[in-house]
This record gives C-alpha cells, structure tokens and sequence, in this order.
C-alpha cells in the first residue's frame, strides 16, 4: 500500500474539521495541533482497529455510535486526550495510528488516499466478532430469500401447469418459511 503524501493528509483534515463536530473539543485541539506540525504529521497514520496499535488514539464525530475518545499504549486503554496529547508530542518520532469514527469514514479517508492497513492487523482480527455475525445473518437470509423467490416462481408454474400436487406443495413449504419469520 502507498503511503499517503503530507499534503493529501492535511486536505483530509482540513475537510473533516469543517465537515464534522467531535464529540469532545480536545479531539478537536488534537486535530488541530496536528494539522499545524508536519514533523508530527508524518508520522501519523489512519488506520482501523487502533486497539491492535502500540500507540492509536479514536476519535468520534457526534453522529458516530462510538465512544468520544478512546486512546491505546502498549495493550493498555485510557481515555484521557491530555495524556494521549502528551505522549504524542513527546514521541513524535514514533509512528502513531488514528482512527476517525463518522458516518462513511472508510470510503471517505479511502477516496482521499489517505487510510492504510493497520499493521498489526491479520486476518483473524480484520473482521470483528459482530461483522462475523452480520455477515453470516445475511448470507441466511439471503438463501431464504433466494428459496422463497424460487418458490414462488414454482407455484406460479405449477399454477400455469395446472398442476395441484405441485401447487399445494410449493405453498406448503413457503408457508412455512413465512412462519419461521425467515425473512
């Protein structure tokens, strides 16, 4: 992956302070103050999953479910920005890793070029316990849905067939699955 310029940075943020109200004004100053140090800048990078970092903070917009402000040092959590402010300026030759939480964040820092792959991040620990979840209910009720749509196109032929057997048992079987609350 690319590493995303200084410039492309700095219009990234300079678009999302306009754009979007943090829950907390220290996220805010932070974004600020990194905005006016390039030397810090260079050094930040926007990834997903911070809690996988040695040194991520998550910031939050009003409109996000997430919490205000959420800072990771070596697997420890804190929630203080003054402490995360304090170790970012005084290790701003280390990489540091930050993530945005606002509606459509990944598509936006994508198309901005500015989101990179979290370094810590394997396979495993791509896809939360949750997207998991949600993907495998929607792959369930995507094959119920496929089977209720077939169904239907079997009683509308058994209909045009004339055929009764075959009729009553298409509308058995998707009866039944409108009973199961499938869909």
């Amino acid at each position: 992956m690319i590493r995303p310029s200084l410039e492309e940075k700095k219009k990234f943020l300079t678009w999302f302070i306009q754009n979007y109200q943090l829950k907390r004004r220290e996220s805010l100053w932070i974004l600020n103050y990194l905005l006016n140090h390039e030397l810090l800048l260079k050094n930040v990078h926007f990834v997903e999953n911070i809690a996988l970092t040695n040194r991520g903070m998550g910031l939050s917009s009003v409109d996000s479910d997430q919490e205000p402000f959420v800072y990771y040092k070596e697997g420890k959590r804190f929630d203080d920005p003054e402490q995360a402010f304090h170790d970012l300026r005084l290790n701003w030759k280390e990489d540091f890793y930050l993530e945005l939480y606002f509606d459509g964040a990944y598509q936006t820092l994508s198309s901005y070029g500015i989101l990179e792959k979290n370094p810590n991040e394997t396979e495993e620990t791509a896809f939360t316990k949750e997207t998991k979840k949600s993907v495998e209910e929607s792959l369930v009720r995507l094959g119920w849905q496929q089977r209720k749509s077939h169904l239907l196109t079997l009683i509308d032929q058994s209909l045009t067939d004339k055929d009764e057997e075959k009729f009553n048992k298409y509308t058995e079987e998707l009866k039944a699955i409108d009973e199961k609350n499938m869909i």
